[in-house]
Parts: structure tokens; sequence; C-alpha cells
């Protein structure tokens, strides 16, 4: 079925009872829809919602920040862009990124890694992992004496060892 409004392939069925109960369908493509306002934008792209999340920041301490000294890039056209100029951005917008920054990273305001935070199950991942990596040297070493690759096993074993040993 095609858009009553383009042509297009329709993708959106409407059908309206009016008061003298008359029934009439309505068939739209998504463009169309959204126009005519039946449905809203189903997708957003990240430079609206950077602008959205920048716009929601304060207007007062927006106005007091110079443009920066290095670069020359005012905090409305980082706003009308998404991009900063310089590294330099970073330290000179730092109060307005801090919100943004905060919005787009749930509450987070630096880089925490992806390791999980140290406490005692980190104790216990360590040792998982390093227990693994032994468990996968032994195969490689296994390997290696069976094509009688002896410096490559010497070097596995020696890997291993280290790994073996007690932390100090």
């Amino acid at each position: 079925m095609k858009c009553d409004r383009c042509n297009k392939a329709a993708t959106i069925h409407l059908t309206e009872k009016n008061k003298n109960g008359d029934i009439a369908a309505l068939h739209l493509c998504e463009n169309c829809a959204v126009e005519a306002g039946y449905m809203q934008k189903t997708h957003i792209s990240v430079t609206d919602m950077l602008t959205n999340l920048i716009e929601g920041q304060s207007k007062a301490a927006q106005s007091d920040v110079q443009a920066c000294p290095e670069c020359g890039l005012s905090w409305r056209e980082f706003k009308d862009t998404g991009l900063l100029g310089c590294p330099g951005d970073y330290d000179h917008f730092s109060q307005q990124l801090r919100g943004v920054i905060e919005s787009a990273q749930n509450g987070a305001t630096h880089h925490t890694g992806k390791a999980p935070a140290q406490n005692e199950s980190s104790a216990a991942n360590s040792i998982r992992l390093r227990e693994s990596r032994i468990a996968k040297l032994r195969q490689q070493l296994a390997k290696a004496v069976e094509k009688e690759s002896y410096e490559e096993a010497a070097r596995l074993r020696d890997e291993i060892a280290t790994l073996e040993k007690p932390a100090r």
C-alpha cells in the first residue's frame, strides 16, 4: 500500500471514525506521519542528543565563559557542533563539560577503566585469571614439546614458573 501524501510505501495505517459514524482510512509513510503529527521521530541522532544535553545546562554559566585562549572556540560553537577544538578546551570548559559528561556517563566524571573495583572479589578474579593463564600456557607447552620446539617450550616453562611463584 502507498502513502496517501507522497506515494512511498505506507508503514502507518490509521483508521478514524468521524462524528457521523463514517470510517476513514489513512495510509502514511513514516516521514509523512511525523510531519502530520501522528507520531514522533523514532530515532535521534547522536548530534541531536548531545545538543539536547548541552542545552540542558544552565545558561547563566554558559554566558560567563570566554572563548578558549588556545583555539578560540566559544561555548556556543561547541554547542552548535558538538566538537571541541583543542585539548585545552577540556580544561577551559571544564565546568560546563562536567554536567554534559555526567549526563552522558551516568554520573561518572572521569575514566575508571573496565577493571572491577578493588575489593575481595577483584582479588578472587585476579587469582582466577592467573590460574586460567597458567592452564593456557601449559597447553601451549605440551604442544611445543610435541612439535619438538624446545626453545618455545623453555620460554613457556619459565613463564609458568614466574606466574606460579607466590606474590610477595
